[in-house]
């Protein structure tokens, strides 16, 4: 069998998702001791016919290892599957509440809850500043710049927008005439040339404004350029509130935000201390480390400031959204504490990799 399957991978790895790149983890998991490859192949082809989990999420998993259960293995689900639970756990006739930023944001101001400062929602027929003034247009943006003249840098995010889209965040430059400075490109800009060449209003994009939130000094030792963010499985049900578990998203060199689809690195914590963990490539390689993958500053083995503090705000974020009992919480750590960045009702399933534990174990309180 191994004979057979050697023959069949060429010398050059062309991608992770291709046979070849199956095939030659396959081959080297039981060179190293773990299951053999008949084994490996026979639970590769069960997993896909039966629990419809493909032979990348085989690997990407570790689901190889000799010493898991059968029934750890069968514990994850494909997308189709968690959508559905999350859908019987959020109604999704709720789910508009965190899914949109605006109305996000009004809820957990209400409830008092510590977010990045709202300055307004940008918008060309309905937008509204901090105060309850118009903001349509760039001379209005100018005017709330000027009423709140100790800002200095500012964020938009897209009302609607997932993963990064549409965030763009600049520098106030303040000699006269109020300009913006594109914190990524450098780029110097006029409020007019920003709503309408960068934001679009007029074509129907719209933004909440936020204050930029200026992170501790331990998070920006990691990526300067982006503010990293803890994502924070969360519960609240039948009265109690519980973390599932959490992992540390860091940036990379130049890069504003910290999406893991945008190349963020990403790494495990202790949940019992906050101390960060080994970093993993969430692909069949399995390759994990300890440092930037740019700067090579060492991020494994800090610990995380106010720990406890985000860990207890992730469930009050949740616990504020009416019929919501599950969340992905993003927490960025201020100078003076941690701050919510946004919940998602929906996370990206395949996060039970990087937690090593299946969506059985995950959502057993349920």
């Amino acid at each position: 069998m191994e004979e057979i399957l050697e023959a069949t991978v060429p010398a050059k790895i062309k991608s992770p998702s291709t046979f070849d790149g199956i095939a030659r983890q396959t081959l080297k998991r039981a060179r190293q001791g773990q299951l053999g490859i008949a084994r490996q192949l026979a639970e590769m082809v069960i997993l896909k016919l039966v629990y419809g989990l493909g032979p990348g999420y085989y690997h990407s998993a570790r689901l190889w290892r000799s010493e898991l259960p059968w029934h750890f293995k069968t514990g994850f689900w494909p997308y189709k599957k968690f959508r559905r639970f999350i859908a019987t756990i959020n109604p999704p006739a709720y789910q508009k509440l965190s899914q949109n930023k605006l109305s996000e944001k009004a809820i957990l101001n209400l409830a008092h809850l510590p977010t990045a400062t709202f300055m307004g929602h940008l918008h060309h027929q309905y937008g509204f500043g901090l105060s309850g003034k118009e903001l349509k247009n760039a001379d209005q943006l100018g005017e709330l710049l000027m009423e709140h003249s100790t800002i200095d840098k500012l964020c938009f995010k897209l009302v609607e927008g997932f993963g990064g889209q549409g965030f763009h965040a600049a520098q106030v430059i303040r000699d006269g005439e109020i300009r913006l400075q594109l914190l990524d490109s450098g780029q110097v800009l006029t409020l007019h040339d920003l709503v309408e060449k960068v934001l679009q209003v007029y074509k129907g994009q719209n933004y909440i404004i936020e204050e930029y939130v200026h992170q501790h000094p331990l998070l920006t030792a990691l990526n300067p350029s982006s503010v990293n963010t803890l994502r924070v499985w969360a519960a609240c049900s039948e009265g109690e509130s519980w973390v599932i578990d959490a992992f540390l998203r860091v940036g990379r060199r130049g890069s504003l935000v910290d999406n893991t689809s945008r190349g963020a690195q990403i790494f495990r914590l202790n949940l019992a201390s906050g101390v960060v963990g080994e970093g993993i490539c969430k692909d069949i390689y399995n390759e994990t480390y300890n440092c930037h993958a740019d700067s090579g500053e060492r991020i494994s083995g800090r610990a995380l400031p106010f720990w406890q503090d985000a860990l207890m705000l992730s469930q009050k974020a949740v616990m504020a959204f009416p019929h919501i009992t599950f969340a992905g919480v993003d927490i960025a750590f201020s100078e003076n504490g941690p701050v919510i960045i946004e919940l998602n009702v929906e996370p990206d399933p395949t996060s039970a990799i990087i937690f090593d534990r299946c969506h059985e174990e995950l959502f057993s309180r349920f």
